[in-house]
């Protein structure tokens, strides 16, 4: 089982963690190590795309971030000094809840899950029904929606980190006397990556702020503010339906809903539940149960992101988190070159393709400075890393590794993948919501052929919302 650890995804040493060229001027601790922690990267060249859906294009320096260390991560507040409105509503532009029949509504009137997860540091993950998630406990929520038509009740000075926000089904209700013209909409502006750890006013993130002292509310990762309009807000009414949405027996009874309240980990079940957390850092979990993944599939070439190459190679993939832990296998065929390190080796083969201009020398050095990674898995070139591609949502490619997979070539060309990872409540609802992926790196020509592998990357396999199944 997971544990639950406050003070877990601190950043560590930095390092050249995938595709990157290494700046030996940035380096040091810039965390204490905790389990399920994330290995950060140092330096970002003419590499990653950070544009919304384009996989084509390679951003410019400036959009690539140069990856200062991370000073405030999971932050609460932005400054409001250079931060553009992208948006920005009324009150009289936005439905108004006066009842919890109102409530239930803004979710298509059909109840699914009831999550409750108070205060603390918390984690949420929703499943398939229309789900209403209560962030407004004072306290630091991040959130895996699921399907359906969801709503988040936003309440002042807490933070909520969604990792899969669909502005064309989902919607915040403003609660606890927040108005519409107290938001502001904006575009994050902070460059600096760190997988999990990425600053909550990420470039990536979609930001909903209470323009009175420039609380986020409301993180949307991988999402443009300017997809949001009117249809995914509501304001609260009449304070007391929280209250009795929240807390009457009568209302989970008649929609249906086991209730179960707790500290900790709650998980649900099959059926629609309302899960109630405490005052510490709770986990109000979907259940084993409710979600399956399908096989992976990835082809190297043309359509290779975020670099192509002219491979031939394919992997395939199969992944369960059951009980905490992601367990990944599956196999590799057709590659130019043994996977990186499989062979021992600690240079780069100077017949190998360097996709994006990195010194061969710097690259690898950077590697071998993390040989193990959070849970002792030792260095190899298949690495589990934090952002979506291949979906509705566009294309990302955040290089700090989160976890090592093995590696075992069965020939020249071919081999397996595995991995075994204990992942934290944080890391679960990130591949709940489709936003991990692995990248396979390769090196030694060991079939002679004068064609060494890709070091920047081989091959891309995107576990991304389209292969987690929620099942009830």
């Amino acid at each position: 089982m997971a544990t639950l650890d406050p003070k877990a995804h601190q950043t560590q040493d930095s390092f050249a963690a995938d595709n990157h060229a290494i700046d030996s001027s940035d380096s040091g601790d810039f965390g204490q190590r905790s389990k399920g922690s994330s290995l950060l990267e140092s330096d970002l060249t003419n590499s990653l795309n950070q544009s919304f859906g384009d996989s084509s294009k390679v951003s410019s320096a400036e959009d690539d971030h140069d990856h200062a260390p991370l000073t405030n991560g999971q932050s609460t507040h932005v400054s409001l000094d250079g931060l553009n409105s992208v948006k920005a509503f009324s009150s009289g532009q936005v439905a108004k809840v006066k009842t919890a029949i109102d409530l239930v509504n803004q979710v298509g009137g059909n109840l699914g899950d009831l999550l409750n997860p108070g205060g603390g540091k918390n984690t949420v993950t929703g499943a398939r029904g229309n789900d209403i998630i209560f962030g407004d406990g004072g306290g630091f929520n991040t959130i895996t929606t699921g399907e359906g038509k969801d709503a988040v009740i936003l309440g002042k000075e807490t933070t909520n980190r969604i990792f899969d926000f669909d502005p064309t089904q989902d919607k915040f209700v403003l609660s606890g006397g927040l108005k519409m013209n107290d938001i502001m909409i904006a575009q994050g502006k902070n460059p600096g990556k760190g997988g999990l750890d990425q600053p909550t006013d990420s470039v990536n993130n979609a930001l909903i702020i209470d323009k009175n002292g420039g609380h986020i509310l409301g993180a949307l990762t991988f999402t443009k503010a300017e997809t949001l309009t009117t249809q995914n807000f509501a304001e609260i009414d009449d304070a007391k339906v929280i209250d009795f949405v929240k807390n009457d027996a009568g209302f989970a009874e008649a929609n249906g809903l086991k209730t179960q309240q707790g500290n900790g980990q709650i998980n649900g079940t099959t059926q629609d539940d309302k899960l109630v957390g405490g005052a510490g850092d709770d986990f109000l979990y979907l259940g084993d149960d409710s979600f399956s993944v399908t096989p992976v599939k990835a082809t190297s070439g043309a359509n290779e992101f975020p670099f192509k190459n002219d491979s031939p190679g394919t992997t395939d993939l199969n992944a369960e988190l059951k009980a905490g832990v992601l367990r990944i296998n599956g196999t590799y065929q057709d590659f130019d070159a043994a996977p990186l390190f499989s062979q021992g080796e600690t240079v780069i083969d100077p017949k190998a393709t360097i996709l994006n201009g990195s010194d061969p020398v710097s690259l690898i050095n950077g590697f071998l400075k993390v040989p193990q990674d959070v849970e002792g898995n030792k260095i190899s070139g298949t690495h589990l890393h934090f952002s979506p591609s291949g979906d509705d949502r566009g294309n990302f490619a955040d290089a700090t590794v989160v976890r090592y997979l093995t590696n075992t070539p069965t020939d020249a060309k071919s081999g397996t993948v595995t991995g075994e990872f204990e992942l934290t409540p944080e890391e679960q609802a990130a591949f709940l919501a489709g936003n991990l992926y692995t990248n396979l790196h390769t090196n030694i020509d060991t079939d002679g052929d004068g064609k060494a592998g890709f070091p920047t990357g081989e091959n891309r396999v995107n576990f991304n919302k389209n292969d987690i199944q929620f099942d009830t």
